[in-house]
């Protein structure tokens, strides 16, 4: 079974494959900038694979997409690094989302978001015993904000 850093991994490079001369982030520019490849224009894309909705799920889904934004270290999440597009993956798309566009939809519908115990869409959400903090977005509204859409 593969783990989350080696889907993440493999998505990162299923996506490269559409940039012309890519460059990938070494673990520190991941870990701290929250980038992944950039392009030869120099634009740094932060790709997000999907994920499962719940552990036990047999597949993951792309009806749903979390956004981070605050990391398990309680530090900025993805939402707030470098990369200039958040690259989210679907069964048969690639959704491109400029972070500057993604950043004010995310902070002005929690704004006044109640937290929740668990990933509920639009509510703030914090995992048992970490310091994250997170949101869960519909696919469909990350359509309406896309920058791009590239077919797999």
């Amino acid at each position: 079974m593969e783990t989350c850093y080696e889907t993440g991994q493999k998505a990162e490079y299923c996506f490269a494959k559409h940039l012309d001369s890519p460059r990938f982030s070494n673990p520190q520019e991941d870990m701290e900038e929250h980038w992944d490849v950039r392009d030869v224009n120099g634009y740094k894309f932060d790709v997000k694979a999907m994920k499962k909705w719940k552990r036990a799920d047999p597949e993951p889904t792309d009806r749903m997409h979390y956004v981070e934004l605050r990391n398990v270290h309680g530090e900025l999440g993805w939402l707030y690094g470098e990369a200039d597009y958040i690259v989210f993956e679907t069964r048969r798309h690639w959704i491109v989302v400029k972070r500057r566009t993604l950043m004010p939809f995310i902070e002005g519908i929690t704004e006044n978001s109640e937290q929740s115990l668990k990933p509920t869409v639009y509510k703030l959400y914090q995992r048992n015993g970490r310091k994250d903090l997170m949101t869960v977005v519909p696919t469909v509204d990350l359509l309406a904000i896309s920058e791009e859409i590239i077919k797999k």
